[in-house]
């Protein structure tokens, strides 16, 4: 039987959207990055997020070793392992390089400088093991790479990844449900499970009208794809904020929509979305992590697994109830 893991993404408490296939003999790895805003409002990560981070940056590594093929679909930072990881994000050295796996890369010349960078440290390692896409539809064993299409509202090329089997899956990477010929390629796949990211829209809450717009697109091109297939995950860049998190909710209603959280059995926990709630009710120096990073994330990972458990209590998904659930949990001199 097939098992589709969401291993890090928003409503886990991180930002990516890295995805592990297993059935049988294939174990299939997509986008195995993961990262935390360095700066929201002035705001480094919390250490609470660090510890979600931490410990999703184990299981990455433990999947890394597992894994036959792992394949990026770009080469963003919360995509990819990096030979350059500042302490939230995945170290490429930090991962067993063993002889029996190849890597999946996007093109050089679909990247800009930085990205190409990053695609060289990995060849450094891999050589003849990294294999780049070619043309549409690029196909090894049962996974199949379509592509490459816009990333949301930017020119940035991403590729979509089908995984072909008992249970057909299809990861559309980062086309943010603002990309119509995504909406074509499920129609065509019709996969069971669709593992998608939605609008970015924790960007443009200055310019309302841009937000309805792609609400509006994101919107037609989710009410489409839920017809061709049994389960649309939707998570990532949508629930950097609580208006993405509402609007999903909303319109799942209709269709059969959950977030990757949901999906593993865990109530959506958005860290990214209330780091200012963090360092409200657990506040700490804005630079702790350049001191004494190890020793702090040791100190806070008790109050990130009650903080989980809590979280299980939250009737609504918002900042507002968090910080209610908090207040309700940690007294001040506990804060402290």
């Amino acid at each position: 039987m097939k098992r589709v893991i969401i291993v890090g993404t928003e409503s886990l408490g991180v930002r990516g959207l890295s995805c592990y296939i297993e059935e049988k003999d294939v174990r299939i790895l997509i986008d195995p990055g993961i990262a935390l805003g360095f700066t929201r409002w002035g705001l480094h990560p919390h250490p609470v997020q660090a510890v979600a981070g931490a410990l999703i940056r184990e299981k990455l590594k433990e999947m890394w070793s597992s894994a036959d093929c792992i394949v990026l679909t770009h080469m963003h930072g919360d995509h990819v392992p990096l030979y350059n990881a500042n302490p939230f994000q995945l170290s490429l050295y930090d991962l067993n390089h063993d002889e029996n796996k190849k890597v999946l890369a996007p093109p050089m010349n679909l990247l800009n400088m930085k990205e190409k960078i990053r695609l060289r440290k990995i060849h450094e390692i891999y050589r003849e093991r990294l294999i780049t896409v070619k043309g549409n539809d690029f196909k090894v064993g049962p996974l199949k790479i379509h592509g490459p299409y816009p990333h949301g509202l930017s020119r940035t090329p991403v590729y979509a990844v089908s995984v072909s089997t008992n249970l057909q899956v299809l990861h559309t990477s980062d086309t943010g449900l603002l990309v119509n010929d995504i909406v074509e390629l499920a129609k065509e796949l019709k996969p069971d499970i669709i593992i998608t990211d939605g609008p970015p829209i924790y960007r443009y809450l200055h310019d309302r009208k841009l937000v309805k717009e792609m609400l509006r697109r994101a919107y037609n091109n989710l009410s489409r794809m839920a017809k061709y297939s049994n389960m649309v995950i939707v998570d990532h860049h949508v629930y950097r904020c609580d208006d993405g998190y509402k609007w999903v909710e909303n319109v799942r209603k209709e269709y059969n929509i959950m977030s990757a959280a949901e999906y593993m059995g865990r109530k959506p926990l958005l860290l990214e979305a209330w780091r200012r709630t963090l360092y409200t009710v657990f506040p700490i120096n804005n630079d702790w992590f350049r001191r004494d990073y190890k020793v702090t994330i040791e100190k806070f990972r008790n109050i990130y697994d009650e903080i989980v458990k809590y979280s299980n209590k939250i009737n609504e998904v918002c900042e507002e109830k968090f910080l209610l659930l908090l207040i309700q949990h940690y007294s001040s001199t506990k804060m402290k």
